[in-house]
């Protein structure tokens, strides 16, 4: 049976690189974000932009997932889910459309997640936006740590 997996966490976390392992292993299509919105519309533009962008996309995401699910095929969304309100509008679209889905929280502290998005910057190629320590330093403070009573497989992914 097809399924969706959610994976959550912030900048750094190692989302992309667990979310390309589960690709492999469970025979998955992974949607990112940064690898779309990158080459769609490039790296800099107003925050207002970019969120419309971003809202389109993962739109259009959410649609293809439907398709890709009733042709059994799983599906991972690598987009970090930020917000508890995001995550539960999310259990409840796949709740509504009878998805069997799983959240992934990649539990990392902020300060290893610096360090590896700084290190980062030096080798991100063309799918990952450029991170200093203000932009995480903002970013970590709009970033909602998931709670106890959300339902999800945390990992502790510190190396």
């Amino acid at each position: 049976m097809a399924k969706i997996y959610f994976i959550c966490g912030f900048i750094g976390s190692g989302k992309t690189t667990y979310a390309k392992k589960l690709e492999q292993e469970r025979k998955a299509f992974r949607f990112n974000a940064d690898e779309w919105m990158l080459p769609l519309f490039g790296e800099h533009m107003a925050r207002e932009v970019f969120d419309a962008r971003l809202l389109t996309l993962k739109s259009l995401f959410q649609s293809s997932a439907i398709q890709m699910i009733n042709l059994n095929v799983s599906v991972i969304f690598d987009f970090g889910f930020w917000t508890k309100s995001e995550r539960l509008a999310l259990t409840k679209w796949a709740k509504e459309h009878d998805l069997d889905f799983e959240f992934i929280y990649l539990d990392v502290s902020y300060e290893e997640c610096q360090r590896r998005a700084l290190q980062r910057n030096a080798v991100r190629g063309e799918h990952a936006y450029e991170m200093t320590p203000e932009m995480l330093a903002l970013f970590w403070s709009k970033f909602e740590r998931p709670d106890p009573d959300e339902e999800m497989t945390r990992i502790r992914n510190e190396i």
